[in-house]
């Protein structure tokens, strides 16, 4: 087991390790480079508006780029243990992944994690009441392989600036009433 080394910059924290991500990681994939950070966004709707749609899968091909689409695999999807199949289109080609809910907590917690596919990822949103808006706190888990791996910091940057565009274009697109 190697040691871990954390690099904060503003509010972004990279934990840059090679460990196993035992439950959280299926078994048949290899180690890797785990980037983690948090982000927030502000968000012009109530609280329980913005949790009902970004805690629902199916309508993340709306809001994050390189989803292209999402449906559900098991019989009860808005229940925690419920799984999608998520097709996205990467730098690398296009992807599947199974995703499966880890946590649904109206309206406050919603977590998902993949379990099979590239770039496998943990991501815990938190829902927290601002007035008329509501604050939408990300915490994120991606694991890198391949070359993702030798760029480190800079993978790191890439990624959460992805995320950061997507939440923009969720915050836009609520904020406009869109549903």
């Amino acid at each position: 087991m190697r040691g871990s080394i954390e690099i904060h910059v503003v509010s972004l924290k990279y934990v840059i390790h090679h460990v196993s991500w035992s439950s959280l990681r299926p078994l048949h994939m290899k180690r890797a480079s785990m980037v983690a950070f948090q982000t927030s966004v502000r968000i012009m709707r109530p609280r329980h508006e913005l949790f009902a749609y970004v805690a629902d899968p199916t309508q993340f091909p709306h809001w994050n780029s390189a989803v292209e689409s999402v449906r559900a695999t098991s019989t009860r999807p808005g229940e925690a243990g419920s799984t999608f199949l998520m097709r996205r289109a990467l730098p690398t080609g296009p992807a599947e992944n199974t995703l499966e809910i880890l946590e649904l907590t109206p309206p406050t917690t919603f977590a998902i994690r993949t379990t099979s596919g590239p770039t496998p990822f943990v991501y815990r949103y938190r829902f927290m009441a601002d007035g008329v808006a509501t604050i939408l706190e990300l915490d994120a888990t991606v694991e890198l392989a391949g070359l993702a791996t030798l760029a480190g910091p800079l993978a790191g940057r890439a990624v959460r600036r992805g995320v950061d565009a997507n939440l923009a274009t969720l915050k836009h697109l609520l904020e406009a009433g869109a549903d």
